[in-house]
């Protein structure tokens, strides 16, 4: 509890101080659709995505994200939603702190001979804090530390890294990677910034 009583106040902290902020290029309203593959469980397992962003009051930002999933060699369905709302602060032209507090929820299913087997759910709260950055106009990167506590998930980090290439001002191609203690698993997506 007091790390993350710490995490919070050092959050706060630049929250508070962000009133000489630089305003960055970046953009915080978009919609992406993204396939990956990885494991889970030490089993292999792909699956696909939808995520969107909107900014508002200049530098704030709310994100919704759905991933539907499936395990390899078994009929098992996994589904993950996360809602977050954020703040992004300029240290640069080009480069924007980033730190987000949100709800996360995963279900999973898995079926026997077309009966359903098991089923149950987790929920709980994350925090996100990371980096953004786009040096040249094509290329853009990120990476987040993700931190998984409350209602039903264990206390559980996250790492998440993104690479970003624009077609034009508003369409890009990325790939991301996710890694925690239960999963690791790479992306790619398109998206559109509006």
């Amino acid at each position: 509890m007091k790390k993350l009583s710490a995490l919070v106040g050092f959050l706060s902290f630049f929250f508070v101080g962000t009133v000489a902020a630089e305003e960055s290029e970046l953009s915080y309203s978009n919609v992406a659709v993204s396939y990956y593959d990885g494991d889970i469980l030490d089993v292999g397992a792909d699956g696909f995505g939808i995520r969107g962003s909107i900014g508002f009051a200049s530098s704030w930002f709310a994100s919704l994200e759905y991933n539907a999933g499936e395990l390899e060699g078994v009929d098992l369905d996994l589904d993950e939603i996360a809602l977050d709302i954020g703040y992004h602060w300029g240290i640069g032209a080009k480069t924007d702190l980033v730190a987000s507090i949100g709800y996360s929820r995963i279900e999973l299913d898995v079926d026997v001979n077309n009966l359903q087997f098991l089923s149950g759910s987790a929920s709980g709260y994350d925090l996100n804090f990371g980096v953004r950055g786009k040096p040249v106009d094509q290329f853009e990167y990120g990476v987040f530390v993700t931190y998984y506590n409350g209602g039903d998930f264990n206390s559980d980090f996250q790492l998440l890294g993104e690479a970003r290439y624009h077609f034009s001002a508003p369409i890009s191609a990325g790939v991301r990677y996710r890694n925690n203690d239960d999963f690791d698993y790479w992306g790619v997506d398109v998206r559109y910034d509006f």
